[in-house]
């Protein structure tokens, strides 16, 4: 043991510090691991902690893996114990932390890669679902499951990810279930108990009579609180990594974990930082993973669906100036997703629902009725309140010129993301989408008409998702809006011919990107004209006869005025081609 002590004591006089070389253990014959730890156990001051760290690993590595004896077993037990907790990441990452020095970071992270490779080989001897508490090892490992951490290394994931995979393909169902049970009652949920969400009672079902939090609550400024964000940083990715457990069979240990799980995630989406927000969002996406599969209707039990809902509409409200670009598209990213899931889920997955669809009775009927005009009423106010409003603020117009309204973006990027989530809205609408056209197809026009939309061709792009989904879902009223379709498709043709000469060169992506945009650009003509003469004539609406009579010849008309046009209106559109409607063939 001298020897390992002597040789850990230069280790730890190198600037980088690392296990002890197999070559100078050549011929080395260590203690036994029981010795290892009655050594270890006499010392075990934390300023010695990196160096019985290197110790045990150096000795464990020499190990023959036979099996142990009972008394092997006990220590090797202890030994988990000892380095399940040191592996934990110091609270110097926390953002309160008053000693967050690069030096103290990195020294917390050696020490933690170290005392995972100690676990490594600790379960080379004694595999983890067979010691006597797998809970504090599995949430040492489950600290560094997420490699974007700044407490995590390389070494620190790949080994942690490993043994969590090998553990939860060995270990028995009911065992592995206990240990998480074990972590979300005893770790997690002490953590977020000073979270308190006054939405939510104890036992994670909805609360009818909230007391309101006060309006100026200064506790919140008190890092006491949050000993999940400002001590214990480590252990929300513990938590990701056991949500991303349950699997759609394992409905019944989801429905009893269920008060355990909820609250941390609303803590979560509830958070005054967008990271975390972004985290809890999408926590509750994976979350509903499983209960989507299973057809649970637990949501709509516990009455939950509602502040679900609550919590994360806040959030739509995430835009320049006040967030920053980034930040709100990496939230909007993961907030708009997760609610249209829970949406979907409490209003159209359940098995009542499901059950109802295959019933004809008048109470089935109605049943599915008012779920339906529930889930239509979230959805339009999702578009009318928050999409819609949101893109038209980070919008500009133009007023330096007279009579110039061309819309500018200047934020592009977030933009396009609101314009891709207005597409999966209209087809989630479907024919509802008919009565939000006056506010849709100016928006689809001014991103298309906008002589500067090739410098971001993303933004192009994503505005004829929309155009498709208008196309696709309120086909009836295209036929009042083809004027303005029409125009803003043409000038982005034109634009596009005009950039063409610039893109070529050193900018072939560009060039690429705008050979795609011509191609959808020519299938949106496509799927125009094609709504427009084979209308629904049931209501014998004299507009769309006209629409369909005239179509052709109004499609002559701009050729003749631009013959450049001619390669958009009249190109040969395969249909069975999807690249000309915005799919990769």
């Amino acid at each position: 043991m001298e020897r390992l002590r002597t040789l850990a004591h230069e280790s730890l006089r190198q600037s980088t510090i690392a296990p002890i070389a197999d070559s100078v253990l050549d011929g080395f014959t260590g203690p036994t691991v029981t010795e290892l730890w009655q050594a270890i156990s006499t010392k075990l001051d934390n300023n010695e902690a990196l160096q019985n760290l290197l110790v045990a690993e150096a000795c464990l590595r020499k190990q023959a893996c036979v099996a142990p004896s009972e008394l092997d077993k006990r220590a090797i037990n202890s030994l988990y114990n000892w380095a399940s907790e040191l592996a934990l990441p110091l609270p110097v990452f926390a953002e309160s932390s008053e000693d967050s020095s690069s030096k103290a970071q990195e020294d917390s992270r050696q020490q933690s890669t170290l005392a995972v490779s100690v676990i490594l080989s600790l379960n080379a001897l004694l595999p983890l679902e067979q010691s006597d508490d797998a809970s504090n090892v599995v949430i040492a490992l489950g600290s560094f499951t997420s490699e974007p951490d700044a407490w995590n290394t390389h070494d620190a994931f790949t080994a942690s990810t490993a043994l969590l995979r090998d553990f939860v393909e060995k270990a028995e169902p009911l065992s592995f279930w206990m240990t998480v049970e074990s972590i979300l009652k005893n770790r997690v949920r002490p953590l977020f108990a000073k979270s308190k969400n006054p939405a939510i009672t104890e036992s994670g079902r909805k609360n009818f009579h909230p007391v309101p939090l006060p309006r100026f609550d200064l506790s919140i400024l008190d890092p006491e609180t949050k000993p999940w964000k400002n001590h214990d940083g480590y252990i929300t990715t513990v938590f990701s990594w056991i949500v991303k457990q349950y699997k759609p069979g394992d409905s019944e240990t989801l429905e009893a974990h269920f008060p355990l799980l909820v609250p941390p995630i609303l803590a979560l989406i509830d958070d005054d930082s967008n990271s975390y927000k972004r985290l809890g969002c999408v926590l509750l996406s994976q979350f509903l993973i499983p209960i989507r599969a299973c057809r649970s209707d637990i949501l709509r039990r516990t009455n939950l669906s509602s502040v679900f809902e609550d919590a994360v509409r806040p959030l739509f409200h995430s835009l320049p100036t006040i967030t920053q670009e980034d930040d709100s598209i990496q939230l909007l990213g993961e907030a708009y997703p997760a609610f249209r899931s829970l949406l979907q889920i409490s209003y159209r997955l359940t098995p009542a629902v499901a059950k109802s669809q295959r019933q004809n009775t008048p109470a089935a009927s109605a049943k599915r009725q008012k779920d339906e005009e529930t889930f239509i009423a979230a959805m339009t106010r999702t578009l009318r309140d928050h999409l819609i409003p949101s893109f038209h603020h980070i919008s500009s117009t133009n007023t330096t010129a007279p009579g110039s309204h061309f819309a500018s973006f200047p934020h592009s990027r977030l933009s396009t993301l609101l314009l891709n989530q207005i597409a999966v809205t209209c087809a989630e609408l479907k024919i509802h989408t008919t009565k939000y056209l006056q506010d849709i197809i100016p928006l689809i026009y001014s991103t298309l008409s906008n002589p500067f939309g090739t410098a971001h061709p993303p933004l192009l792009l994503s505005s004829l998702s929309v155009t498709r989904a208008v196309l696709l879902n309120a086909y009836p009223r295209v036929w009042r809006w083809r004027g303005e379709l029409l125009g803003a498709i043409c000038s982005c043709w034109l634009h596009i011919l005009e950039d063409e000469e610039e893109s070529k060169g050193p900018y072939e992506k560009k060039a690429a990107d705008l050979e795609k945009l011509k191609k959808e650009l020519q299938g949106s003509v496509y799927l125009l004209r094609y709504v427009l003469e084979h209308p629904l004539l049931d209501d014998n609406d004299q507009g769309q006869l006209e629409a369909k009579e005239n179509i052709s010849k109004e499609m002559q008309i701009l050729v003749d005025a631009d013959e450049s046009l001619k390669a958009c209106l009249f190109a040969d559109v395969d249909p069975g081609d999807p690249s000309y409607f915005g799919y990769d063939s």
